[in-house]
């Protein structure tokens, strides 16, 4: 901030912050300061999943099932811990450098690169990595699920088992390299660059593997159901024929194949901002410090959003597929359009709801 006084200018920034640093300065303050948006959509995110997850569990007995929703608790638990301690460390940054440091020869920033290995700094730094290799690590499940569990699965997760090994193994190498002297994420040379294009490149082939196959699933019930595309998806009563309608409210196919549904499953926020941060930190621009708060908080909100639609029972289960693949088995369609679904009872399933035995349709028409 600079006023102009008889033709004199009078600049009022600190004197510490060199010109050419100044951008730097200002994006990491910005996004250190915005990225606690983001942290109370996953605090709310992670409050959500607990009022749904624990009364199920206390429902309960010890049980297979019992043990999944333990370990789905254990999951969110300690991804949601990791974005904690981020966001903490990013918050003490701030604040206490602001307080102590406002004069130190090149700023606040030039402080926290020279002391990079500062305690608190290192445990922002094991939290952001941690909340990237537990996001990722969920992807991987999650697209192994979509894939329905079958053994052509593997060939499929074959690369990003591989690019999730190196990112865990760079991602190491970062954190010791990261914990030396005047060593920081902006040090000449890192690991830092290797490990964010590994981490984006992992997340980015998992959005398209899991979105695509999803997609593919949506082509398929569209032309199942003889549908208009995207309204009918939405809408079960937008079907023309009323066999139609019957077919589709009864599948609730808009909940797995929807467009909202598929970006939420494949965790393209995630890959979208993994994009917005390896861009501009690649090509060193200050860019870089303001996306890589909000890429933390995004780590964390994309896997307990997935999350909680799984305790709502609206998010891909590995019995989807079979019930989509059995009711389309049993579909046919002749004149007038009326659709015959004939599921085969040793599935005794709805799509997604395994919990609905018993259930079959036969001869639904108009």
């Amino acid at each position: 901030m600079s006023v102009s006084t008889n033709a004199t200018v009078v600049s009022y920034r600190l004197p510490t912050v060199p010109p050419e640093e100044y951008d730097a300065y200002v994006l990491e303050f910005v996004g250190g300061t915005l990225a606690l948006i983001p942290y109370g959509i996953s605090l709310t995110l992670f409050i959500s999943c607990l009022n749904s997850l624990i009364p199920t569990l206390r429902r309960s007995s010890i049980s297979v099932n019992s043990r999944a929703l333990f370990l789905q608790l254990t999951y969110i638990s300690l991804i949601f811990l990791a974005g904690t301690l981020y966001t903490a460390a990013g918050t003490w940054v701030i604040v206490y450098l602001k307080l102590e440091y406002p004069m130190y020869p090149g700023g606040t920033l030039a402080w926290e690169l020279e002391h990079y290995n500062h305690p608190v700094i290192n445990l922002g730094n094991a939290g952001f990595v941690l909340t990237s290799w537990f996001s990722d690590g969920f992807m991987m499940y999650r697209c192994y699920i979509v894939y329905n569990r079958g053994w052509r699965t593997w060939p499929v997760l074959i690369l990003p088992g591989v690019l999730y090994v190196a990112s865990i193994a760079t991602g190491v190498l970062l954190l010791t390299q990261t914990s030396l002297p005047k060593q920081s994420l902006f040090s000449k040379v890192n690991f830092a660059l290797a490990y964010f294009a590994l981490v984006a490149s992992l997340h980015i082939l998992l959005t398209l593997l899991i979105s695509s196959r999803l997609w593919m699933h949506r082509i398929r019930l569209q032309k199942a159901l003889a549908g208009d595309g995207d309204a009918q998806l939405r809408s079960p009563h937008s079907v023309d024929t009323a066999a139609g309608k019957s077919a589709a409210g009864r599948l609730g196919l808009g909940m797995y194949t929807s467009a909202s549904s598929i970006l939420i499953e494949s965790s393209a926020l995630y890959s979208t901002f993994a994009l917005l941060f390896i861009v501009p930190f690649a090509l060193g621009h200050p860019a870089a410090q303001f996306t890589l708060c909000m890429l933390a908080q995004v780590q964390v909100i994309s896997p307990l959003l997935v999350n909680y639609r799984l305790i709502q029972k609206k998010a891909w289960t590995s019995a989807t597929t079979q019930s989509i693949n059995a009711s389309l088995g049993g579909m046919r369609f002749g004149e007038g359009s009326v659709v015959v679904l004939k599921e085969k009872e040793k599935h005794g399933t709805t799509m997604g709801h395994p919990e609905r035995r018993g259930s079959s349709y036969s001869d639904v028409s108009a």
